[in-house]
This record gives structure tokens, C-alpha cells and sequence, in this order.
């Protein structure tokens, strides 16, 4: 089995997502976890292994959401329940969006 390179965790409190790809104008989802590298993610919307996302991640009393890009790595069974999980592993944010990513990230923990 694969180790991680950052450890993952589950936030305090929420950390909701909307996002936005070709086949999604707009879609939301609900972060399960996340690290400094990526995030799991509950969602309807139809999403495929390998698509690029325009993100913006709402943290808990953060009064603007941040802006992040990612793109799914992997997607879980279509289920009975409603929505599915994905992964998504962060694209390189250089600058202060990607500083403000991380350091949200680090104050979930």
C-alpha cells in the first residue's frame, strides 16, 4: 500500500466546495477530509477521473471562500445513496491563493 505524502484528517468544522468544469456550470460538494495535497469530496454532480476544476472552498466563519484548482484523480461507486465520493489532488496555486489554501488547511487540522 501506497503512503501518503501529507497526512489527511478530517475538518473541525465544515468545508463546503463549489466547483465548475465543462460538464458542471456549477456544482457543490462537502469536503469528508483533506490534506495540503488534496481532498475527498461528497457530490452529485458527474465528475470523471482526470478532469480539471475551478474550485472555491468555503471554510467554517471565513468570511470569503478560497479559491483553489484541482483535478480528480479517482471517483467511488455510484451507490443507491445520494452523491459519490471523488479525490482531488490540488494543482500548484503559486501565490498568495495557494499560501491562504495551505494555511486553511493547516487551521481545519
Amino acid at each position: 500500500m501506497l503512503e501518503r505524502a501529507n497526512a489527511r484528517f478530517v475538518p473541525r468544522r465544515s468545508v463546503t466546495i463549489a466547483f465548475e468544469n465543462r460538464e458542471n456550470p456549477t456544482a457543490y460538494g462537502v469536503v469528508a477530509n483533506l490534506s495540503e495535497s488534496g481532498a475527498c469530496v461528497w457530490t452529485d454532480a458527474r465528475i470523471d477521473v482526470g478532469q480539471h476544476l475551478l474550485l472555491q472552498l468555503s471554510f467554517a466563519r471565513e468570511p470569503l471562500p478560497v479559491p483553489a484548482e484541482g483535478r480528480v484523480v479517482w471517483t467511488g461507486p455510484i451507490t443507491n445513496t445520494p452523491g459519490r465520493r471523488c479525490g482531488l489532488k490540488w494543482e500548484a496555486a503559486p501565490g498568495p491563493d495557494g499560501d491562504r489554501l495551505r494555511q486553511m488547511i493547516v487551521a481545519s487540522a
